[in-house]
């Protein structure tokens, strides 16, 4: 403290209250602070645990339709792969017996194989294309007993049906070309069939 008479300095009387106020109100700034700190962690922690449990909640209820949803559908799961596992190894019956014997009927009256038998798993229609010399052909196919029955249709070069036979256990279609083109065949298995079928292509004669 300065005199403005005579400029003598000396400390004021309760400097050491002064300093213990100013000490005080420091301390007390310090701890609302720590106090302000502490409330928004343990808001955040409250957050993080609510949040955590709705996500054990979910966790468990998503378990719970999973388990749920294994045990109802691995019995049909199992069952459809143990018994449908031997025809898509190619084994059990394609219809291939049929074809041959058709076949061998077909050769005897004067055609000739233009495509070989072939025997496959299908669960879809099945396309091939053959190339035909101005020839009539003749397409067969037949199913195993995951086919019950099965349709042909036959398509020319520019896309247009040339050729069909309706449903049948074994279906053949017929089509003269003029000219030397490529023709695609499907064959068109009922829904939700599946199973192994056989397929070949003759050339017969025109008459």
């Amino acid at each position: 403290m300065r005199c403005t008479y005579c400029g003598n300095v000396q400390p004021v009387p309760d400097l050491a209250e002064r300093r213990a106020a100013l000490a005080a109100r420091e301390r007390a700034a310090r701890e609302a602070e720590q106090r302000k700190r502490e409330a928004e962690e343990r808001a955040q922690k409250a957050v993080r645990d609510k949040e955590e449990r709705r996500e054990r909640r979910r966790f468990r209820r998503g378990h719970f339709i999973t388990t749920m949803f294994a045990l109802l559908i691995a019995p049909a799961i199992i069952s459809v792969t143990v018994f449908d596992l031997p025809a898509r190894l190619g084994y059990g019956s394609s219809g291939a017996d049929r074809l041959e014997q058709v076949q061998a009927q077909l050769v005897a009256s004067g055609c000739s194989v233009l495509v070989p038998l072939d025997s496959e798993y299908a669960d879809g229609n099945v396309s091939q294309l053959v190339h035909v010399e101005g020839k009539c052909i003749r397409v067969l196919a037949a199913g195993g007993k995951g086919h019950h029955t099965l349709a042909l249709k036959l398509f020319s070069t520019d896309g247009k049906e040339v050729a069909e036979a309706r449903d049948t256990t074994d279906p053949q279609a017929k089509y003269c070309a003029k000219a030397s083109e490529l023709v695609r065949y499907e064959i068109v298995v009922s829904p939700a069939s599946k199973g192994r079928l056989s397929h070949l292509v003759m050339a017969c004669p025109a008459k």
